[in-house]
């Protein structure tokens, strides 16, 4: 049996007919895969590049090792020392000052009690600025056991004098630093000097009392 002619234009039927056509395989998955390989290397290329980029930026510089650190505390303890105020004279202060007094870099003469407290009991000093803000910039003062008790007692008794004698000097090598007022005892070794500071002045008094 013949089989009949197929119409123009249209594909030639099976040779055989009743039997089944063998099926083409399709090949059209192989560039897919291959394509979707080179865009996850792509991705996987920028990606890491981003990662690369940002810890660059956000890596902190070292420490220049040429820059001493800060001090901490007092270079020379007998040199920084803690006396009641008992008067205080602004603009008069006489140079050099005379015995029991002691001037600050305005020129208030101080005269002053005797040394109740001094640097061998200051365990750290740092300028500081509150946590919240609000309080500003400081200067804390933090002292040894020994220290703090006695910083107790002297500040429990300056807290009950009428100005200037309720202010507590701070002496470094003869001169005035700071002269807070006392409103209460403080206990607990933990001091905090407070008042219009910033940053530059408070860093500035923290190094004078640490020399």
């Amino acid at each position: 049996m013949t089989q009949p002619p197929a119409p123009p234009n249209q594909p030639p039927g099976p040779p055989y007919p009743g039997f089944p056509q063998p099926v083409q395989p399709r090949r059209t998955w192989v560039p897919l895969v291959i394509v979707g390989g080179l865009v996850l290397v792509l991705v996987g290329v920028i990606a890491t590049g981003l990662v690369l980029f940002l810890n660059r930026d956000d890596a902190k510089p070292a420490a220049d090792s040429s820059t001493p650190a800060a001090r901490t505390k007092p270079s020379d303890p007998t040199a920084v020392e803690f006396r009641r105020v008992l008067t205080a004279k602004p603009g008069t202060c006489p140079t050099p000052a005379s015995s029991g007094t002691a001037c600050d870099d305005k020129g208030t003469r101080y005269t002053l009690g005797k040394v109740e407290l001094n640097g061998s009991n200051v365990s750290e000093v740092k300028a500081a600025i509150q946590e919240n803000g609000a309080g500003g910039w400081y200067v804390g003062l933090t002292l040894d056991a020994e220290g703090a008790k006695q910083f107790e007692q002297l500040t429990a008794a300056v807290a009950q004098q009428q100005p200037p004698a309720n202010q507590l000097a701070i002496v470094v090598h003869g001169q005035v630093v700071a002269a807070p007022s006392v409103q209460s005892a403080i206990s607990g070794g933990q001091i905090q000097i407070s008042g219009s500071y910033t940053r530059d002045t408070a860093q500035e008094l923290a190094a004078k009392i640490t020399g």
